[in-house]
């Protein structure tokens, strides 16, 4: 696993714009995938927020270090910022959970990255650690309902409790 404390700041930053791009693409998958509307809504909001976070991101990187591109890995450290792992038989609840999971990991990168920066640049790495918490609190009352309820994934919920 990387280190955060050793590993150079554009490094990290690359690091994190990956994270942000798979995370985009994995919840907008996980939008066409379920027919919850709910659901589906929601995913696609997180597809959206993640798309939000990188551009954030690159702002901060060229504010940094003007005119230089950001070296994106082609894939993050899933040790230190693990990614959603679907297959055709991954389950809602077992989505879901790796989606918690990666977002409390994102949490906490940001809340450490933002170690690494001035005064002028905490702001957003500390703003991206707060909303990936709000990502993981509404997520795990996603899980908790497709806890309880078997056919959440499909039905409006409206009909699952009918």
């Amino acid at each position: 696993m990387i280190d955060v404390a050793q590993t150079s700041l554009k490094d990290l930053l690359g690091l994190a714009i990956r994270a942000e791009i798979d995370a985009n693409a994995i919840y907008t998958q996980l939008a066409e995938r379920f027919s919850n509307p709910l659901l589906k809504e929601k995913f696609q909001w997180l597809a959206y927020e993640e798309k939000k976070h990188k551009t954030g991101l690159e702002k901060l990187y060229d504010n940094l270090y003007k005119g230089e591109e950001p070296q994106i890995p082609d894939k993050a450290d899933e040790a230190l910022l693990p990614s959603i792992d679907l297959s055709p038989s991954s389950s809602l609840v077992d989505v879901l959970y790796q989606a918690m999971e990666s977002e409390k990991a994102a949490e906490n990168f940001y809340a450490n990255l933002s170690q690494r920066v001035e005064e002028s640049q905490k702001r957003l790495l500390e703003y991206l650690s707060k909303v990936e918490h709000s990502h993981y609190m509404m997520l795990r009352s996603e899980y908790v309902l497709a806890q309880e309820f078997e056919d959440y994934a499909e039905k409006d919920i409206d009909k699952v409790i009918t």
